[in-house]
């Protein structure tokens, strides 16, 4: 496109240099016009020198100039970017999920404990999924049984009581429990911290006693509860006439507490190394590190997550997009398990109203259900065995459950959790210990929890992090471990990515503006030739040469009469006359001596002109005598 306006430009330009010089001009125009077709730096002279004085000059100087512009336009214009083409053959896309987590009470799943381990410790992402191409998009919600935890910062229901005892003389009298205010050669016998957390739900202290022989400096306290970790069950009483169980577990609360102590009471790091740091501001001193003491409640129980997910490169992301609540009551619900057995199974249930289809909706309030659009979850008690399986067709209530509405597990799995596995794992204590009375404090305690207490620096929001590690673990594996029948996955697409091109089509004003432009410029530069009665020279230099101040006078009409195999007339008036005519001479650049350089007629000598393709690094010969100098006579400017 800018090669072709170009082109039209040009010859107009050196059309319009005809027109120019209807008028008296400089002949240093001559070199302008020809600079302003050749690019915009000649343009750009034009314009400085003339102006608008020739309005279709200067209107071709000025697209020339700006169709510099045009390259970058044009890359604007289109620009490759990524689309997914979708699969319609083969297996689709899909990721684990569950409606029912049914529970074997003479077979606890031996898998669950190194599947929490590991999430405890490193966040897992889903494996158990399938994608062909490596590149899927589940763009649907779905959702799925899950576990969850919350926790908050309870460190201000604690209570601390200080009991002090000072040895000097023989004698015992409380005294102060900082180190800075005993006296020289004092001993500290007793000191004796309670920190209780009052909280009616979890209900946890632990006493801390400390000594220190200050006239030999060493710390004689035997080992000492630093940190705990305790549970009171969330339950719900199910007590009826057929059933003997008075409650099931509805999950567990658990209390966090770090224990107040000596170095609560000093500035040093508890570990050694100097003064605690990020403790010299208000807005910091009052942390668990800094202070040295605090408490937290974390709620961990059975909930609904919902999710989407997009598989890039063979690497599942999955997003949380809702959940219940996760100290949220759940409905219960009892069924004989066969054959109108006295044996009941007792079942959790929750209902996603956000699924549910109208007969539905009509079924849970005659069930005296207060369905409300506003709340997504609604607590629901099960009926019916879940593990009988449903087709698609079932009516209400089973139906619940075959539409995927229904979310629901056997109770006595969250009693077993904690009995078989969270009691042991996450419920604890850490101790600290001076050995051989030493300044250097050593911890003790299980693994997870030495990992929880971190050196002292435990706080509400590692405790947060490790305990919702702990639910996606537990998660990750009631997906994976659901009733087989009540335990569909949900299906994605496929897609592989292609190349495509976008094309943005505001960039395509200016060159599209310019293009106008020059075929406007075009149509009336022919007008204009056409109305000034001028011969279609455009930008030929023969013009010059022919219909310039010396004319014709400078032709030999003998030599050019040697050197052409025709002799037909030509009209010289036209640019195709000139050129045919101007085929029929030869010239060259010589000059006699004592004189300059001219380009003057001379005869055509075939052989030679053969040989001229080195001719440029030759030297300059002598006249040969045969150039006719008399043309060039009595030429008026």
């Amino acid at each position: 496109m800018k090669a072709s306006m170009l082109l039209i430009l040009a010859s107009g330009i050196g059309q319009l240099q005809w027109s120019w010089f209807l008028y008296p001009r400089p002949l240093k125009d001559v070199v302008r016009y020809r600079e302003a077709a050749q690019g915009p730096l000649g343009s750009l002279s034009w314009l400085y020198r003339h102006h608008i004085r020739q309005p279709l000059t200067a209107m071709a100087a000025v697209i020339i100039i700006t169709a510099v512009a045009v390259d970058p336009f044009i890359q604007q214009l289109v620009k490759p970017v990524d689309c997914k083409q979708f699969e319609n053959e083969g297996q689709p896309a899909s990721v684990p999920r569950t409606n029912y987590l049914s529970y074997d009470m003479n077979s606890f799943p031996s898998d669950l404990l190194g599947s929490l381990a590991s999430g405890y410790y490193t966040p897992q992402n889903l494996s158990d999924f399938t994608c062909g191409t490596g590149n899927c998009t589940f763009n649907t919600e779905y959702s799925t049984l899950a576990y969850c935890s919350i926790c908050e910062d309870v460190s201000d229901s604690v209570q601390v009581e200080e009991h002090c005892m000072v040895y000097q003389d023989g004698k015992s009298k409380p005294g102060s429990c900082y180190e800075s205010d005993l006296p020289r050669g004092a001993a500290i016998a007793d000191w004796n911290l309670t920190t209780t957390l009052t909280s009616a739900s979890v209900p946890l202290s632990l006493n801390f006693h400390y000594e220190i022989d200050t006239e030999n400096f060493t710390v004689v306290t035997p080992r000492q509860n630093i940190f705990g970790v305790g549970k009171i069950p969330r339950r719900l009483d199910t007590s009826t006439p057929k059933n003997t169980i008075n409650s099931i577990s509805l999950g567990n609360d658990m209390g966090l507490i770090l224990a107040k102590s000596d170095v609560s009471l000093t500035p040093y790091d508890p570990n050694g190394g100097g003064n605690r740091t990020g403790c010299d501001n208000a807005a910091s001193n009052n942390t668990w590190w800094c202070r040295q003491y605090g408490a937290a409640t974390c709620s961990f129980q059975p909930c609904v997550r919902s999710y989407t997910a997009n598989v890039d490169g063979g690497r599942l992301t999955e997003t949380l997009v809702d959940q219940s609540e996760a100290n949220m009551t759940w409905g219960y619900g009892e069924s004989a398990s066969t054959g109108g057995l006295v044996f009941l199974q007792n079942f959790l249930g929750l209902v996603d109203t956000k699924c549910i289809n109208d007969v539905e909706r009509k079924g849970l309030v005659a069930a005296g259900y207060a369905v409300d659009n506003n709340t997504r979850w609604l607590p629901y008690n099960v009926t019916f065995n879940p593990r009988i399986d449903t087709s698609a067709d079932a009516v209400f209530p089973e139906s619940l459950l075959a539409h995927e509405c229904l979310y629901t597990m056997d109770a006595s799995f969250n009693d077993d959790i904690w009995t078989f596995i969270l009691n042991q794992f996450i419920t604890g204590v850490v101790q600290r210990e001076y050995p051989d009375g030493s300044l250097q404090p050593t911890y003790l305690g299980p693994t997870q929890l030495l990992s929880l207490f971190n050196s002292a620096h435990v706080n509400e929001t590692s405790i947060s992090d490790a305990m919702s590690k702990l639910a996606d673990a537990m998660t990750l594996w009631i997906r994976t471990h659901g009733y087989a029948s009540h335990s569909q996955r949900a299906v994605g697409l496929e897609y592989h990515y292609a190349i495509c091109v976008k094309v943005n089509w505001d960039w395509v004003a200016l060159p599209a503006v310019l293009t106008g432009l020059t075929l406007v410029f075009f149509l009336l530069t022919v007008i204009s030739t056409y109305r000034q009665r001028l011969p279609v020279w455009k930008g030929s230099p023969l013009t010059l040469l022919f219909h310039g101040p010396g004319g014709m006078n400078w032709v030999d009409s003998n030599l050019v009469a040697a050197n052409t195999k025709s002799n037909r007339e030509v009209d010289l008036t036209t640019d195709r006359g000139m050129q045919e005519f101007a085929n029929r001479i030869t010239v060259r650049v010589s000059r006699e001596e004592y004189e300059s350089l001219q380009l003057r007629q001379v005869e055509a000598n075939p052989k030679r002109m053969r040989k001229t393709w080195g001719s440029w690094l030759l030297k300059p010969t002598k006249s040969d005598g045969r150039e006719q100098n008399s043309a060039y006579s009595g030429i008026e400017q």
